[in-house]
């Protein structure tokens, strides 16, 4: 018998917080819906480029954010993320109901750059409280407080709409989450490797392509993060009436249950091979929603889709980091770059909307999505 390492329970409640905010990126998508219907048919175009807003600055910014943490430190990276998800959270709220659209662009982007700050100084923070052999385990902790913000998401403006007649009031209560988790974050004394200043560059990241496993896993998530963005930006379009976002409690709730039983899983059999039976069966459900009109059956299939999907981003970052386990930072860059990928949900699956009227054949990006991680994970696994 080995003897673990305790883990400070005071140090990882604040870090577990930062994933549960990191979550507040993805209400974007099923949010966009309700802030489609008080706009004139002439914006709707404009109104799908709203989640594109936040996952562009994964893009542009991953990279010179993981070189001001090598200066600033992990925490106060952290904390800068959390000021500009406040901002981004607040700026639409006070424009009031019935603002311009222009609002909302400018809280969103502010969002998505909060989010880039977290995304890049989080993980790492874990990293400094965990064992690196348990560090897997809490990764998929901190993913199950991810998805529970979400999980909460559709609950809670179903209650707002119920109780004021409008959604926003979503807006502050997440902002003051925000603000929460800041002050718990600040007042925590997590210890922080010395500083440095000099990080991997873009060039380096990119460099990495040149092997396959990672080019296949980066890709892989790429399509995951894109196919993710689709369905919470179409679950709320594929039944026709007011509690359709409700389609997102099933589609979060079943991923963490997904999240528990893959923890469980993937210490028995190979990730790659429990990622591709994954990704055969979201294939079905895909292609099986084009199609399928009940709403019961439609709740379901979402359910399953969210299921499946719950380890695909955590299986494709391990087999790049074991491709290449002397260049992890490299690694983790080239992965926040891949989360960019979100942005194109929005605009692809609107286009189709507006040019079909028909929410459902949106569905068929998400099948695309999911076909090449199935190829990827079939490849991955031949290698193993």
């Amino acid at each position: 018998m080995t003897n673990r390492t305790p883990i400070s329970a005071r140090l990882l409640g604040p870090v577990l917080a930062g994933f549960f905010i990191m979550g507040f990126c993805d209400l974007v998508a099923p949010i966009t819906g309700r802030i489609a219907a008080d706009f004139p048919p002439e914006a709707q175009a404009a109104v799908s480029f709203l989640p594109t807003m936040v996952f562009l600055w994964f893009l542009v910014l991953s990279t010179p954010v993981a070189s001001l943490m090598n200066r600033w430190g992990r925490r106060t990276t952290a904390l800068v993320g959390y000021g500009f998800t406040f901002a981004g959270m607040m700026v639409p709220y006070v424009a009031g109901a019935g603002c311009a659209l222009v609002w909302y662009f400018v809280g969103f982007g502010l969002l998505g750059i909060g989010n880039t700050f977290v995304q890049v100084a989080v993980n790492p923070l874990l990293a400094t409280i965990v064992p690196g052999d348990r560090m897997t385990s809490f990764l998929t902790v901190g993913q199950i407080f991810r998805n529970t913000s979400l999980l909460l998401l559709a609950p809670l403006v179903t209650m707002l709409v119920a109780w004021t007649g409008s959604w926003r009031l979503l807006l502050p209560i997440y902002g003051a989450l925000t603000l929460v988790g800041g002050v718990w974050l600040q007042l925590a004394a997590i210890p922080e490797p010395a500083r440095k200043e000099h990080t991997a560059g873009l060039s380096e990241c990119f460099r990495l392509l040149k092997n396959r496993r990672v080019l296949l896993s980066t890709l892989g998530v790429a399509c995951f993060i894109a196919g993710d963005v689709a369905v919470g930006y179409l679950s709320v379009r594929l039944i026709d009436n007011p509690s359709s976002i409700l389609t997102t409690t099933g589609f979060y709730a079943c991923r963490i249950v997904g999240t528990l039983l893959g923890a469980w899983l993937l210490v028995r059999v190979s990730d790659t091979k429990y990622l591709a039976w994954n990704m055969a069966g979201g294939l079905a459900l895909a292609l099986a929603l084009v199609f399928v009109r009940n709403e019961a059956a439609i709740y379901a299939a979402v359910g399953m889709l969210g299921f499946v999907l719950a380890c695909v981003f955590a299986t494709f970052y391990a087999v790049a980091t074991r491709a290449v386990p002397e260049k992890a930072n490299e690694v983790a860059g080239l992965m926040i770059l891949a989360i960019s990928a979100g942005a194109v949900s929005g605009p692809v699956c609107g286009a189709v909307i507006r040019l079909t009227g028909n929410p459902h054949l949106g569905m068929l990006f998400v099948a695309a999505c999911l076909a090449y991680m199935l190829w990827a994970a079939l490849r991955l696994n031949r290698d193993n």
